[in-house]
């Protein structure tokens, strides 16, 4: 216990401290915008790409967990949309993106660096790379359907593509991939420059995290049934069909099990808030189940953290 508190105290502690300096007018939420830029379009790019250059990408890829991973989410976000449905369509759909879509970047990596060796890195970053482009475009399609049944579904697919291609977190972990299998020295300069972005990712993503959380206000109220379902549905459901899908189904590793697994299981991330803001509809529904599930979430992964072996 006094291992996971080591690794789950710090990372909480981080993102608390961000909650409150933001609250309390130390910190701007456009600060927090500008330093929520700094760590996508730089300082975790840098990570992955390091982390990939390392050559812990050679290690044997166990891509059927993309399967258990995202066969599962989109299970969850289908089954609670239509739980949903009776808080109305558009909300419903709010309420499966929260339910699925996990904070993997800043909060994900920054425990799983800490709680394991460098390759447990390796089906996390698998993961990151593809879950825009799946969990997010969904949403967007049913959404846009749902107002124009005449939408144009073959530029909302090559948009989302599009944005994995020029995703910054993609170009680092493919770039570091490339230059590992090169076979060249990454000359000492661009070394300690990568370096001190990479150092800066975890306590700024978590910092930024707590900061983003600022702007919501827990006011349950109209949002309590779709915002219960998706917090239910995150922290219990997703983690429990990943694991058991990888573990009795796949047969995947113990090692890619787990970080599917701990993946599943992170708190909603920032994008259902994006998406319910551009669509206007249900914001509160994502702000109200972003805060609850990284409240939540330090229970939750406490517990998983017990059960999984970790460094």
């Amino acid at each position: 216990m006094q291992q996971v508190l080591t690794i789950i105290f710090p990372v909480f502690a981080v993102i608390g401290l961000g909650y409150i300096m933001v609250k309390r007018g130390l910190f701007s939420q456009s600060g927090v915008d500008d330093l929520t830029r700094f760590i996508f379009y730089l300082a975790v790019p840098c990570l992955l790409f390091r982390t990939s250059a390392s050559g812990v990408m050679a290690q044997r890829l166990e891509l059927s967990i993309l399967f258990a991973y995202y066969g599962v989410g989109i299970l969850i976000l289908f089954s609670t949309f239509f739980i949903a449905k009776r808080f109305g369509q558009e909300r419903a759909i709010v309420t499966g993106i929260s339910s699925s879509f996990s904070n993997l970047a800043l909060i994900g990596l920054p425990i799983v660096q800490t709680a394991f060796e460098p390759e447990a890195l390796v089906p996390l970053m698998t993961i990151i790379t593809f879950n825009a482009m799946i969990l997010f475009t969904i949403p967007c399609v049913m959404m846009e359907t749902g107002r124009n049944p005449n939408a144009n579904l073959f530029g909302i697919v090559l948009g989302s593509i599009k944005s994995v291609v020029t995703n910054p977190l993609v170009i680092g972990l493919v770039g570091g991939w490339a230059f590992a299998t090169s076979g060249l020295e990454l000359p000492t300069m661009i070394d300690r420059t990568t370096d001190l972005f990479a150092k800066a990712a975890p306590t700024c993503a978590l910092f930024a995290v707590g900061g983003g959380m600022a702007r919501y206000s827990l006011r349950l109220e109209e949002t309590r049934g779709p915002v219960l379902i998706a917090s239910f549905a995150k922290l219990i459901v997703m983690p429990t069909l990943v694991y058991l899908t990888c573990r009795y189904v796949l047969n995947a590793s113990a090692l890619w099990t787990m970080i599917a697994t701990l993946g599943a299981a992170m708190p909603t991330g920032a994008n259902p808030f994006v998406f319910a803001t551009r669509y206007g509809v249900g914001d509160r529904i994502a702000g109200n189940a972003i805060l609850i599930t990284t409240t939540l979430s330090i229970l939750t992964l406490s517990i998983l953290l017990l059960v999984f072996p970790h460094k």
